[in-house]
């Protein structure tokens, strides 16, 4: 099923360039990996909990403003202006997690 999956995509998305879509499989691992990683350094009073919700913050965050976005909104899409007007939303999605709910 993993394969048909990455099938279907591979041709949904063959006019993307590669490089490109990397770029925002980085910004979205970014999105999620981070807070939780630095919190669990340098916060001591870090619940797994915490760690856990602050992960799916940035995750929750970072796909709907990356949907929203030009990259998909206006390139893949087809529509004229896009919602979100930046095209790596990790600087936004990372400070929604980061920020202390």
């Amino acid at each position: 099923m993993p394969g048909a999956r990455a099938i279907f995509l591979g041709a949904l998305f063959e006019t993307q360039n590669v490089a490109f879509m990397v770029g925002l499989a980085f910004a979205i691992a970014t999105s999620i990996n981070s807070p939780v990683l630095f919190l669990s350094m340098y916060r001591r009073r870090l619940i797994t909990w915490g760690a856990f919700l602050r992960g799916f913050l940035g995750l929750f965050t970072a796909v709907p403003l990356m949907i929203l976005g030009p990259t998909a909104w206006v390139d893949f899409l087809g529509h004229y202006t896009p919602v979100f007007p930046y095209k790596y939303p990790a600087l936004f999605s990372m400070t929604m997690a980061f920020t202390r709910l």
